[in-house]
């Protein structure tokens, strides 16, 4: 992100492409320098561009007229994400490109951009599905879409010719495209990682440029190989165009959204012709995807296209929790079906029409999760905020390549955070070494850690240095147990805390964040957060694994996407609940884990040749509670209000299990000894019988026939029918 400095230091830092990126024309440079420097903010502190863009309305309110809008696009200078913005919105938009698709959504997530424009699907190559998840990860609306033509350029070093041509570069997809027109000129293509990094390449090889430039693959020099790009491209590279409209296909079109912080729905009338795009997951049932399409077609609303692709964890995840906390019962794991689907749907209709809501509502009925992208009018058309500032960069006059286009690789490249932690017990440790990794970190603790903080690069102070370790932190990391958390924050030097970003990492949150909201300046930043796991539930990965956070103050949204991205990075489940939502739905989850950790000790979990995956996942539980220390349990124990009744609920129910038990085994014994008392009786009756069976023969039948009967087959038929029974 681009910053206008106040400051001799911060100015140093800045290049002075930079600087020009930043500053459309003179009258904004005056603009920007005449701001005052905001309260609590030290002179020589940054302050951001488009903090400044957005200060009037922070939930993305119309744009000054006198500041340019800035959108995020993925690649290089020249690619066509970038043709395509300025197509959209004018030839004046500053373009920032960013590394990948997810750097531009925390672009616009953290106001250093106001607008994203990303690809969703092209018409020879299919959709690109990774915006499709990122949609659903980030909180932004689509509020205008362009379908743009993709038209290939033949780019070479200037003053060469078609036939000094052996070898063309260019992303494999575009090479693909263009193999009709590279065969006939007996040409051989060489993949590479982008288009219009393919003629950067070029350039910066024949110009001498070779620091972090990427090298030309294989025999390719600048004298044998073009580059197949976007005729900007060639433009901001110093290249000539040989040929133009080189692909196989002239259909190739690619569809692009614009995503903002706020949507348009509200601007769009009955004379625009609209279009809404939604997502949703339907239950496991015949029929589900039927009845969810007749909740449009019985309204005679019309599709433009409907798609579906499995769906991630992280919103099964989601699903799941939604589920339980609105009393459903969630699917069980033998239940849940291996693949389930999301279905994206674009119909022809702004959502506020009586037919769209109608059918929404319909919808929402029947599906598992539904959420509306946006609503958007079609074909490239702009309405509301976005059409206002697209008119106003119509006037901007003056501009240089260098000011319209910027790489967002620039704007944060070599900066690092600098990280403080409070309390270097285990688990300050174990934060760390992961943070030492990517910024300069140093921590503080009553007991001396220098040998432990030295060993992973991380530097000590002493209690009596507070001040002095304080004095140069952009982030402090308080990690101590909840019951010492007030007595610590209370105090610290709050001279020292102006402007800083403070991160709390407890178990629970409402308490520790009520705690800071009393104790620190107004002008600190604030994030409660929650990292659920700690060194035995996770080894050296962090992959998908939970990190609960809540911005619940936060006025430099740069510097805590930043720190938050250490934990995006690690491909951790990034879960944005406020402390009060947070409490609500883990932390009794998280208080009966650790208190079933602690009953369960070593005596009651003995070792076994063979672990069955209900005893392996007990000892699970078993060995990451027992590591933790008693002052954390006590702490979860002390404020949580709901602790107490599941202790009294634990005892109920080991109480009521024993009686059960007990009641079993009664019933087991008193069955046992009925059958045995009842067999003995009726065995009795059937020898009395047959004895009196056996008199009465007797008297009728003469000596010679008489035999003695068996009494055992007798008997036998007699009490089996009788057991029977």
């Amino acid at each position: 992100m681009i910053k206008a400095n106040l400051g001799p230091r911060s100015r140093k830092a800045l290049s002075r492409k930079l600087m020009q990126s930043l500053l459309i024309s003179a009258s904004i440079v005056l603009h920007f320098c005449s701001q005052p420097i905001a309260a609590g903010r030290r002179t020589g502190d940054s302050i951001n561009a488009s903090n400044l863009m957005h200060n009037t309305n922070k939930k993305g309110g119309s744009i000054p007229s006198d500041v340019p809008i800035r959108v995020a696009y993925q690649g290089e200078p020249g690619a066509y994400s970038e043709k395509s913005t300025r197509e959209l919105l004018g030839a004046n938009v500053i373009a920032v490109g960013y590394p990948n698709f997810e750097a531009c959504y925390r672009a616009v997530t953290a106001m250093e951009c106001d607008y994203a424009c990303v690809p969703v699907e092209n018409s020879l190559g299919g959709s690109i599905h990774e915006n499709y998840d990122l949609m659903l990860r980030y909180d932004l609306t689509i509020v205008a879409e362009h379908d743009f033509r993709v038209r290939h350029c033949f780019l070479v070093k200037p003053g060469m010719k078609r036939e000094d041509v052996k070898y063309a570069i260019s992303h494999s997809q575009a090479l693909a495209q263009c193999d009709g027109y590279l065969r006939g000129l007996g040409i051989t293509p060489v993949p590479t990682y982008d288009t219009a990094g393919s003629a950067k390449m070029i350039a910066n090889t024949f110009n001498g440029v070779t620091d972090g430039a990427r090298a030309l693959p294989g025999k390719c020099t600048p004298e044998n190989t073009a580059a197949i790009a976007s005729d900007l491209a060639g433009e901001i590279f110093g290249l000539d165009s040989l040929d133009k409209g080189i692909e196989d296909d002239d259909s190739n079109f690619t569809r692009f959204l614009l995503l903002g912080r706020k949507g348009v729905v509200e601007h769009l009338t009955k004379k625009i012709s609209s279009k809404t795009s939604v997502v949703f997951t339907l239950p496991d049932s015949a029929g589900a995807l039927y009845k969810a399409l007749a909740c449009f077609s019985l309204r005679d609303i019309d599709f433009s296209k409907i798609e579906s692709r499995p769906t991630s964890a992280s919103l099964l995840h989601f699903l799941k929790f939604r589920s339980q906390i609105g009393g459903r019962t969630a699917l069980s794991r033998s239940k849940s079906p291996r693949f389930r689907y999301c279905f994206y749907l674009d119909f022809l209709a702004s959502e506020l029409d009586e037919s769209a809501q109608n059918a929404l509502h319909h919808l929402r009925e029947q599906a598992d999760f539904c959420r509306v992208l946006g609503s958007y009018p079609e074909k490239s058309k702009l309405v509301g905020p976005v059409l206002a500032a697209s008119e106003r960069l119509k006037s901007v006059t003056d501009t240089s390549r260098d000011q319209l286009s910027v790489h967002g690789d620039e704007e944060t490249s070599g900066s690092k955070l600098k990280i403080g932690i409070i309390g270097f017990g285990e688990f300050g440790l174990f934060l760390a070494k992961k943070l030492v990794t990517t910024n300069a970190v140093s921590c503080i603790d009553p007991v001396d850690k220098v040998r432990e903080a030295s060993k992973i690069g991380v530097k000590y102070y002493a209690t009596y240095d507070m001040v002095q370790f304080l004095q140069e932190l952009d982030v402090v990391i308080i990690s101590v147990p909840m019951i010492e958390f007030e007595e610590i924050v209370s105090s610290l030097p709050k001279s020292c805390l102006h402007g800083k970003l403070i991160v709390e990492v407890c178990p629970m949150s409402s308490h520790p964040k009520s705690i800071l909201m009393k104790y620190l300046p107004p002008d600190a930043d604030i994030i409660c957060s929650n990292p659920m796991f700690g060194p035995t539930s996770s080894s050296s990965s962090w992959d998908g694994l939970p990190f609960v956070y809540e911005k619940a103050r936060v006025a430099d949204n740069r510097r805590a996407e930043q720190f938050l991205s250490i934990f995006s990075n690690a491909r951790c489940k990034m879960v944005e609940l406020s402390a009060e939502q947070h409490d609500s739905s883990t932390a009794d989850a998280e208080f009966i884990t650790h208190l079933t950790g602690r009953l369960l000790d070593c005596d009651l979990l003995p070792p076994t040749p063979v672990t069955s995956k209900e005893y392996a996942a007990l000892l699970d539980v078993a060995d990451m509670t027992s590591a933790d220390t008693f002052d954390l349990f006590y702490g979860m124990y002390k404020y949580n209000k709901n602790s107490k009744k599941y202790l009294n609920k634990m005892r109920e129910n080991l109480a009521l299990l024993e009686r059960q038990l007990a009641a079993k085994e009664a019933y087991i014994a008193a069955k046992s000894e009925m059958q045995s008392n009842e067999r003995q009786r009726l065995i009795a009756e059937c020898r009395s019988l047959l004895q009196e069976v056996s008199k009465s023969s007797a008297l009728h039948t003469p000596k010679e026939q008489l035999q003695p009967p068996d009494e055992t087959k007798l008997i036998q038929p007699i009490v089996t029918e009788q057991l029977l029974k």
